[in-house]
């Protein structure tokens, strides 16, 4: 098992997923959640198809008058710049605002989409490494909330060194949090998760 294969899974999943009643039970779940800290400067990416949905979330929190910041892709990473409209689609069909002066906010969450969380509560994400180049730079740590229409996860470590960590998973009836401060050998111990959904890492 590998970043690639776990890759062709996802995509096979999310092909099949029903994106928009998905969307809408984890959007509830993750506003629940951000509702629980006390800052309000946050992170949020703007949703491409695979992902769980967030147009709804960033309007209820705009409404209530959350700072919401967005990945503006500048070279090999990505600047934060301040959501609003219109978005523009660029390259690998991700939409931005038309601003792009970076700020430079504290953040007190970060809302990253995944392809997939192995053992160490890691992120397998879109193969780019926009976000590990990101949180590298900061000289601090957000809450991360990783977020996926259908949990794809591995009972092993297939992440590197360098790839994100979070503090919370959320996905379909969902919610997984990493509490300990030691390495997780299994998914036994979350929330709502059984061992049939965890893709083996068994050698050939």
């Amino acid at each position: 098992m590998n970043k690639q294969t776990i890759r062709k899974i996802a995509k096979h999943k999310f092909e099949k997923a029903n994106r928009y009643l998905l969307s809408k039970k984890i959007e509830d779940s993750l506003y629940k959640e951000i509702k629980k800290v006390a800052g309000k400067n946050i992170l949020l990416y703007i949703s491409m198809e695979n992902e769980v949905g967030t147009k709804r979330l960033i309007q209820k929190l705009l409404r209530e008058n959350y700072k919401v910041f967005v990945p503006f892709m500048q070279d090999i990473s990505f600047k934060m710049v301040k959501f609003s409209l219109p978005l523009k689609k660029k390259k690998f069909n991700i939409y931005e605002p038309l601003n792009h002066n970076e700020i430079k906010t504290k953040i007190d969450i970060a809302v990253v989409p995944i392809i997939g969380i192995d053992t160490n509560f890691k992120r397998v994400g879109f193969g780019k490494g926009m976000y590990d180049r990101f949180f590298e730079k900061l000289n601090y740590k957000p809450k991360i909330i990783f977020t996926q229409l259908t949990p794809i996860m591995t009972n092993c470590v297939v992440t590197d060194y360098f790839d994100v960590k979070a503090d919370l998973f959320l996905s379909y009836k969902m919610v997984c949090s990493n509490r300990r401060k030691y390495v997780y050998r299994s998914f036994n111990s979350f929330r709502c998760v059984s061992h049939s959904r965890l893709l083996s890492c068994k050698k050939n």
